[in-house]
């Protein structure tokens, strides 16, 4: 509208123009003043033409509007010609993501089913239909409202998706995520005002559970308890252990007779026989020891 305003004005500017060269008597003067009239002509066209033109860019869908009254037909992605009176809201039809790089994640705090403080951070990708513009723009406003609506959908999805699962389940991140996209996709369906058929805001393309803290005390239970398992787990294998020794000593006592002695000896003296060393069998009364004097040189040496 102030760009029809603007070159409403230069076109009267150039207009007066033209009237003061028509009563001029000639000369410089007079071509000096045709030169701005057609100037300012020329500008007031483009100003004009700018105003009845609008052009939506790729990744974008336009709302007409004007008087209180709003077109229901969104204006897609192209040059549109609109009346100059009205005005043109912009909403992005890409795929939104919060939070984004300028936004800090926001820790939300949920319940269990057993009423125990949970620390929940959640992630969102979600897109608006073109078709449903004219319906948004007329009962939630402006694109950063749908913003803020869609960040209270994801708090009351994540609270009431929360409360269905117990303490112990928090290892079933997949299952706890796919219950609060869901929650989150049906809070954004809304029922108009004025009555009407119920419309969607957004839609939800995935849910992301980024974070799932349960309390500090439960925390400290948990990895007391693994500690203690840990522990339990020690103390079987040293008893295990133990006992595979005292096995093993219990059978090599019981296997390790006079006879098993004397019979391996003997098998020692008989791989012995044609070793070309000097040995010596010494008696004695616990055995017949081997005395090899080759080696026992070499020590002397």
């Amino acid at each position: 509208m102030g760009k029809l305003v603007f070159g409403g004005v230069l076109l009267l500017v150039a207009f007066f123009l033209m009237l003061a060269r028509a009563g001029a008597s000639g000369g410089k003067n007079s071509g000096l003043l045709r030169a701005f009239a057609l100037f300012f002509a020329t500008v007031s066209l483009f100003f004009i033409l700018g105003a009845l033109v609008v052009v939506v860019e790729p990744g974008q869908v336009g709302v007409k509007h004007a008087f209180g009254t709003v077109s229901g037909q969104p204006l897609l992605p192209g040059i549109h010609m609109v009346a100059p009176w009205s005005s043109v809201e912009r909403y992005s039809t890409r795929e939104e993501q919060y939070p984004n790089n300028q936004e800090e994640p926001e820790e939300i705090a949920a319940l269990s089913s057993e009423q125990m403080g949970m620390t929940v951070d959640a992630g969102l990708r979600w897109q608006i239909n073109p078709a449903d513009a004219p319906r948004i723009f007329t009962e939630i406003g402006t694109e950063e409202q749908i913003h803020s609506l869609v960040l209270n959908a994801i708090r009351k999805g994540v609270r009431d998706g929360m409360v269905r699962f117990s303490i112990n389940d928090i290892s079933k991140r997949t299952e706890i995520a796919q219950v609060m996209g869901s929650l989150v996709d049906s809070t954004l369906i809304t029922q108009p005002r004025g009555g009407g058929e119920p419309f969607r805001i957004a839609t939800v393309t995935a849910f992301f559970l980024r974070d799932l803290q349960p309390p500090a005390q439960v925390v400290a239970a948990i990895n007391a308890k693994i500690a203690q398992e840990l522990q339990i787990q020690t103390e079987r294998h040293r008893v295990e252990v133990a006992r595979l020794q005292s096995e093993q000593q219990k059978l090599l006592n019981q296997t390790l007779t006079a006879e098993a002695l004397t019979k391996q000896y003997l098998e020692v003296l008989h791989d012995m026989k044609g070793s070309s060393n000097l040995v010596v069998l010494v008696p004695t009364e616990g055995g017949m020891p081997l005395l090899d004097l080759a080696k026992l040189r070499q020590n002397l040496q």
